[in-house]
């Protein structure tokens, strides 16, 4: 079993509402022509969690009933397992699956389930997700969290502003404070617009 996992309910995180909207549709027909209607936002957050902590993903089962393998191979998710089939929602398929082996230290659960809805064992491992929304960054950086892995400067670079275009923006401000008669005219409309957007 891999070190950390990716415990996956599909609905709501991989296609949402306003991936519905976005897309024209979900992946409904159990064809492989589903493909199109996955987020695929949502999706590279996925392959992103896999490729950088190592992560492999237990897809839950009250999904991939009726699903063919070929979607899930399309979908390039590094499936390792799926959910044995017991009732009570995708917290009891976890803790089933947990209960056939050993349960690895770092493991996150994306789901639209509520907290209130898993085993309290498992709510620390809980990136709740909108189903309104599916997958966002926030959710990304929530499960590289629970994974104990920090998150990559190529998700949130930080901001960096150039030391030239620094020093001529100081020249700008400086020339508009000293000239206040030549520049008011030009600062004027900006200002305003900036008044209408705040």
């Amino acid at each position: 079993m891999a070190e950390r996992l990716i415990m996956l309910d599909v609905p709501g995180v991989l296609y949402s509402d306003r991936s519905r909207a976005r897309l024209g549709g979900i992946p409904d027909t159990g064809t492989p022509r589903d493909v199109r209607f996955f987020d695929p936002v949502a999706l590279g957050f996925v392959r992103r969690l896999f490729g950088v902590a190592g992560a492999r993903v237990v897809v839950a089962d009250a999904w991939r009933r009726g699903t063919p393998a070929a979607i899930l191979q399309q979908l390039d998710l590094q499936v390792e397992a799926m959910t044995p089939p017991v009732a009570g929602g995708h917290g009891a398929e976890i803790e089933a699956f947990f209960a056939q082996g050993a349960r690895p230290v770092h493991y996150a659960i994306l789901s639209c389930a509520p907290a209130e809805s898993m085993p309290e064992a498992l709510r620390e491992h809980l990136v709740r997700v909108d189903p309104a929304i599916g997958l966002t960054l926030e959710n990304f950086q929530q499960a590289l969290d629970i994974l104990g892995v920090a998150c990559p400067s190529t998700v949130m670079p930080a901001p960096k502003l150039d030391a030239g275009l620094k020093a001529k923006l100081a020249q700008l401000q400086q020339l508009a404070r000293d000239n206040p008669a030549r520049f008011g005219s030009a600062l004027a409309p900006a200002r305003e617009v900036s008044a209408v957007h705040a």
